[in-house]
């Protein structure tokens, strides 16, 4: 027995750019995709599951996640070798590092510029 043809129209024509919006070409590229996931774990395996700079200052523990060595902000790479296996506490201390020298840095006044008297 046929059905009823449907009375609704497809997604595509009511809505094409929304569509585009919701389904962009990288979808799975970020730190919760696919690609992201493999390079996670061949750096964990690579590093043995340790926490490198643990590991640098003679302890022993338990890698949780990835960080950049040099980050990305300041010129890294997300080459394999500038990632490395770290535990939350150093990863904690790092980016706390991080950002202090982030907001020492001179960025450019926003706004207009201030008028000087000579």
């Amino acid at each position: 027995m046929p059905g009823f043809p449907s009375r609704h129209k497809p997604l595509q024509q009511i809505a094409p750019v929304h569509v585009a919006q919701a389904q962009p070409e990288n979808y799975g590229q970020g730190r919760g995709g696919r690609p992201w996931r493999r390079k996670r774990d061949a750096i964990m395996k690579r590093d043995q599951y340790l926490c490198v700079p643990c590991r640098a200052a003679g302890r022993v523990t338990a890698a949780e996640e990835v960080d950049h060595i040099v980050p990305q902000a300041e010129g890294g790479t997300g080459a394999d070798d500038n990632l490395q296996a770290i535990c939350v506490d150093c990863h904690i201390a790092k980016t706390k590092a991080e950002a202090a020298r982030g907001a020492n840095r001179s960025h450019p006044r926003r706004g207009r510029p201030r008028e000087t008297e000579f």
